[in-house]
Parts: C-alpha cells; sequence; structure tokens
C-alpha cells in the first residue's frame, strides 16, 4: 500500500534539497563577480549574465511553443527593469563590500516584499510586518556599527550600503510585480523579459565603453551566467510546496557560503557582531514571511 504522507515527506526534502543547491550556486555566482577585476564594468556583467539567461529562456519559450511577448507588456518591461537595476546595484555592493556583508544586506527583500505587497497588491500590513522591519534594520546597523567594522579593519563607503539597500528594494519590488504577473502570464514569459530588458538596455553602454575581457576574467564571466541560471533553476523546483518562511530561512544558506567564500578567498573576518545582525535579519525575514504565508 503507498504511504501519500511519506512520498509527501520525501517531496519536501527534496525540495529542500533543491533550495540548498540554489543557495550553494547563487553564492558561487557572488564569488565569479567579487574575482573579476575592476576594470571590467558592473554593466558589462549584468549584460553577459543577461544575454547567456536570455538564449536559455528563449530556446525553452520555443521547445513549449507559446508566444514569447506575453499579455501585460508594460508591467512585463518593468519586472524587466527592476530587475536590471536590482542586478547593477546587487553585482556594485558585491565588489565593493565583503562578500558576507554585502549577501546579507542583499537578503532584506523579503521584508520590503511584504511592505510593497501590502502598498501595491492590498496584502494587509499588520503589527509583526512592522515588528520583521525593525528587527530586520537593527540586524544591519549591529553589523555596520563603526565600531564593529573597525574591528575586523573593514571600510564601507555610505554610498555603497545604500546602492546595496537599493538592490535589496529593487528586487522586492521585482518580485511584487512578478506575483501580479503570475495570474496573467506564462513563467518563462516572465523570467524572459528581464535579461531582455538588461540586453536592449545595455547594449548601447557596453557598445560605447566596451572593455575586452581576458582569458581568466572570461571563465569567471562564464560561471556568473552558468551559477546564476543553476541557482534560477533549482530556485525554482525547490520552491514548490514549501511554505515561504521556511523556504526563506533556508535561501538565507547563501550568507553562510558567502561568508565562507570571503574567509577562504578574501580574508573576510567574521564576528560575534555580524552573527548577531545577521541572526536579526534572518528573524526579520521568517517573521514577514510567515505573515504572509498565513494570509495566502
Amino acid at each position: 500500500m503507498i504511504n501519500i504522507a511519506e512520498i509527501e515527506k520525501k517531496i519536501t526534502s527534496l525540495n529542500k534539497l533543491n533550495l540548498v543547491f540554489a543557495s550553494f550556486f547563487f553564492s558561487l555566482m557572488t564569488l565569479c563577480v567579487k574575482n573579476i577585476d575592476k576594470r571590467i564594468p558592473i554593466y558589462e556583467l549584468v549584460f553577459f549574465r543577461s544575454l547567456l539567461s536570455l538564449m536559455i529562456t528563449l530556446f525553452i519559450i520555443n521547445i513549449k511553443n507559446i508566444s514569447p511577448w506575453g499579455n501585460n507588456r508594460p508591467l512585463l518591461f518593468l519586472r524587466g527593469f527592476l530587475g536590471t537595476l536590482a542586478l547593477v546595484c546587487i553585482f556594485y555592493a558585491i565588489r565593493n563590500m565583503p562578500l558576507s556583508i554585502s549577501t546579507v544586506i542583499q537578503y532584506t527583500y523579503p521584508i520590503f516584499i511584504s511592505i510593497f505587497a501590502g502598498i501595491f497588491i492590498n496584502e494587509k500590513i499588520n503589527t509583526n510586518i512592522i515588528i520583521a522591519l525593525i528587527i530586520g534594520w537593527i540586524g544591519i546597523l549591529v553589523i555596520l556599527n563603526p565600531t564593529q567594522l573597525s574591528n575586523i579593519n573593514v571600510e564601507i563607503e555610505n554610498v555603497s550600503v545604500s546602492i546595496a539597500l537599493l538592490g535589496s528594494i529593487c528586487t522586492a519590488f521585482a518580485y511584487v510585480t512578478v506575483k501580479k504577473l503570475a495570474f496573467t502570464e506564462d513563467v518563462y514569459v516572465i523570467i524572459a523579459y528581464f535579461p531582455l530588458v538588461s540586453f536592449i538596455t545595455l547594449l548601447p553602454i557596453v557598445l560605447i565603453n566596451w572593455v575586452s575581457p581576458n582569458w581568466n576574467e572570461l571563465i569567471w564571466i562564464i560561471g556568473i551566467g552558468l551559477f546564476t541560471q543553476l541557482g534560477q533553476t533549482f530556485l525554482t523546483v525547490g520552491l514548490k510546496n514549501l511554505p515561504a518562511s521556511e523556504a526563506s530561512t533556508i535561501n538565507y544558506l547563501q550568507v553562510l557560503f558567502g561568508s565562507i567564500w570571503g574567509f577562504l578567498f578574501f580574508s573576510e573576518m567574521i564576528n560575534i557582531n555580524f552573527l548577531i545582525g545577521a541572526s536579526l535579519v534572518l528573524l526579520g525575514t521568517i517573521i514577514s514571511t510567515t505573515k504572509r504565508t498565513k494570509r495566502a
């Protein structure tokens, strides 16, 4: 006799494992970005990443024999623009901040999603979401405290912190637009508009300011596209049938992986303040996503 509960348990475990792999591959993507010489502009890295993603996604759309243009094109283009801006900000933060710290700031986006969902798609903003935001901000302040940074011999410019937070906010906006688009668009059409808008937007800038990567840099650039695509694939599969709070907790493993790469490859130090701050950001994320799951 088939044990349905046992099968469901195995599927849930497999979904969790997929999310672990997603966090691992996304962390390798950030490692690739960090390793590329600063002479290669950020927008060129985003361009190459988008080009590879666009080719793969259009190939899938062609196999599925669906129209790539979608129905709500203004919102699709907005989703693409927000994703492009978020990626530029995230890459900038990775390049100009310790990998561990930039990753923690990036993962404040679930808290912003709860707020923007309340403003733009009429999800209720309750006390728990406000508490989650406050806890998350306290965590960031603990990490970015000047005394804490001096203890690990790190200097971070305010502009880098601002751009990192802007990347998190744009990521949250992009997720909210995806949630609205999910009612009318095929998932691969939504995915395709991200690299499409990036490609169209960045192509003239890249052509005018072209910097030829050497073979070593080209390998890291290919790694960005490859690991991003692998991370996105495992994330898409892993998110099925898992509560948002549980998924967010597992996705937060990217902070752990990023901290490990930072320590091993860039001699970044981790102290108790960072651990406390990162834990507070994780707690805020869990609180905000749990309430959103219950409403759903």
